[in-house]
């Protein structure tokens, strides 16, 4: 797609903010690297404890930031309001989810479940509105590969995790589920701009949460399992960003 004076203030912006999420992104990991001690069943301990206050600040404007840009990059050019609002429901989930994981105790966690389980649910929900709307598909062998390789992941994943959990093993099962769905609906997109970004931001996704089930359910804490988990999800939600707002512009400047 060519770049046109009515396209650079969007791409401005979008390094201004890229800029600033990079700056929040390097506050969060700074506060955890000087303040953080993991615990066993994912709990944790500050010291002192305004390194939590930095954290939790940065933690809780970056999916803000990422709303921002995919709004901005969409306004005024791409009438696909469909995908924008599930798009930005899904983040708003995912912000719910974050806010409630700064908390300890069951309840947070379970908030911080159900938020990002809702949130999985509309990204899987915008896969299949673009499938719906004559998005190009896959080929079939393709997409058997991928659910074969997904689901045989995940099975002996799950399985494991189910000895781990305890009361909560099948939600956690339930919860693997829609995310391995989520993953495999964007590889039966098929090529095209924003595509890899998607299928990168989906896979990064899985990994971040079940790296986060093992640190939470597990005996002893994962060696920098914060930098896993937050590393992994700031490039899933990042990569999810960039992924949908190049296929929604794609889309408007093919249409006739």
């Amino acid at each position: 797609m060519k770049t046109g004076p009515s396209q650079e203030p969007s791409m401005r912006a979008d390094r201004t903010l890229d800029a600033a999420l990079l700056t929040i992104v390097i506050a969060l990991f700074v506060a955890a690297a000087f303040g953080l001690k993991e615990l066993p069943g994912g709990a944790s301990e500050w010291v002192p404890k305004e390194w939590k206050g930095v954290h939790d600040c940065a933690k809780g404007l970056i999916l803000p930031l990422l709303a921002l840009r995919f709004g901005l990059a969409l306004y005024g050019r791409s009438d696909d309001r469909v995908l924008r609002n599930r798009v930005l429901i899904a983040m708003a989930f995912c912000w719910i989810g974050d806010v409630a994981l700064t908390f300890s105790g069951e309840t947070a966690f379970l908030i911080g479940l159900v938020s990002f389980l809702a949130g999985h649910v509309m990204f899987l929900m915008t896969f299949r509105h673009l499938l719906s709307q004559g998005a190009a598909r896959s080929s079939k062998r393709k997409q058997a590969v991928t659910m074969v390789l997904l689901f045989g992941v995940l099975t002996p994943t799950v399985s494991h995790l189910w000895g781990m959990a305890g009361d909560l093993s099948p939600a956690v099962a339930v919860y693997a589920a829609v995310i391995a769905t989520m993953a495999y609906f964007s590889w039966v997109l098929g090529n095209g701009p924003g595509v890899v970004a998607l299928r990168i931001g989906a896979l990064f996704f899985m990994f971040s949460d079940l790296t986060l089930a093992f640190g939470r359910f597990g005996d002893a804490p994962i060696p920098n399992g914060h930098f896993w988990v937050m590393g992994t999800y700031i490039l899933a939600q990042w990569a999810l960003t960039v992924g949908f707002t190049e296929v929604a512009l794609r889309r408007e400047a093919s249409r006739p």
